[in-house]
């Protein structure tokens, strides 16, 4: 049942008391107690993932500090004089290109192009609030005047008004994946046969000079994202509305139901997550927030009510109910908890008096 369907239910059992006379019984009430859990709910946990450059770069321009993951070529003393510098390091062999340049050689250097914001994000449709429990009432307003018996019994119709508690556990330990923008700078050797790696010049030399201008091409990597995100929920959740009692049989009904809405959710949310972007490192961020709202909105249900005597009856039912999402955010993450598709599953037993 869709949020447009259980709003027209709603409405439609609402009306009911307008809708003809009726033959009100005072004191007919009802008290019933059971097991409700829910389920149908979705989370989403999202942003979970951030690396911040500890490499950034500036545009390719002489006379410019340039620090890599793997080296780097700096502003000598000489002030770089004739776009050339000796104070430049590396660390591996695999970055000298002897073909670079038109065969002159060269080194290359490498660095991601930017960080990792607000990446990741995990979906789950099959979340359950399985400790549910509830209490509800009925007052017996009596028959609907306007509509003919079943049977030899009365359609009656009445208020209802319930009180219901549950709670959201649901823990996301999922990997993620992020793209990741990579730089490499190529500055050229002039000829100039590199020493072996590693290699670490000074300032002030003497040592082998570098062109201090890069040749500039860009890339993708992938980053990975590990970690875990925990919401934990707490519904006190408040129904009211009207009632059909349909007679089947001698002691069944079903009950048609359907009204409003008003939930204080209390919850928290919890992550740690880790970022690796190959070549250059790993970085860790967590976050946490606690909350309390209130989340409005409407239900309806079908069920059954077996009457065992005049005063005892079981009664089963399926309640759709939509509320306002409770959303949550911790340092830049998101944790959402969504009633879009929730369905209560109620089994319980009454008692009238």
């Amino acid at each position: 049942m869709n949020a447009s369907a259980a709003r027209l239910a709603v409405a439609a059992l609402l009306l009911v008391p307008l809708a003809g006379p009726t033959h009100a019984e005072p004191g007919q009430w009802s008290f019933g107690a059971g097991y409700a859990p829910i389920i149908g709910l979705r989370t989403e946990f999202s942003g979970f993932g951030n690396f911040q450059n500890p490499f950034p770069v500036p545009a390719p321009a002489p006379g410019t500090n340039y620090i890599y993951t793997n080296g780097s070529v700096q502003v000598d003393s000489s002030g770089n004089a004739g776009g050339l510098t000796q104070f430049w390091s590396y660390n591996n062999a695999a970055q000298y290109d002897p073909a670079g340049f038109a065969g002159a050689g060269a080194i290359n250097f490498s660095t991601i192009s930017g960080g990792v914001s607000g990446a990741g994000s995990v979906v789950d449709n099959n979340v359950a609030a399985a400790a549910g429990f509830e209490m509800h009432g009925y007052l017996d307003l009596g028959r609907v005047a306007f509509l003919p018996k079943i049977g030899d019994r009365e359609i009656t119709w009445g208020l209802r008004t319930g009180l219901q508690y549950a709670r959201v556990t649901n823990s996301n330990y999922g990997g993620q994946v992020a793209g990741v923008g990579t730089i490499t700078d190529s500055f050229n050797l002039n000829g100039v046969l590199p020493p072996a790696a590693p290699y670490v010049g000074t300032f002030v030399g003497p040592g082998p000079l570098l062109g201090d201008t890069p040749s500039r091409t860009t890339g993708t990597t992938t980053a990975t994202i590990s970690g875990n995100r925990q919401l934990d929920v707490s519904l006190y959740v408040s129904t009211f509305g009207t009632y059909l009692a349909l007679p089947v049989t001698k002691k069944l009904d079903v009950m048609l139901e359907g009204g409003g809405v008003l939930a204080i959710a209390s919850g928290s949310y919890n992550y740690e997550s880790t970022v690796t972007v190959p070549g250059v490192g790993t970085q860790v961020s967590h976050g946490g927030k606690n909350s309390t709202r209130l989340l409005p909105g409407v239900f309806s249900s079908v069920g059954l009510a077996w009457h065992l005597t005049d005063q005892f009856s079981l009664q089963t039912s399926v309640r759709y109910q939509f509320m306002r999402q409770f959303s949550l955010m911790a340092n830049g993450s998101h944790a959402n908890l969504s009633f879009d598709s929730a369905l209560v599953l109620s089994i319980g037993a009454m008692y009238r008096f």
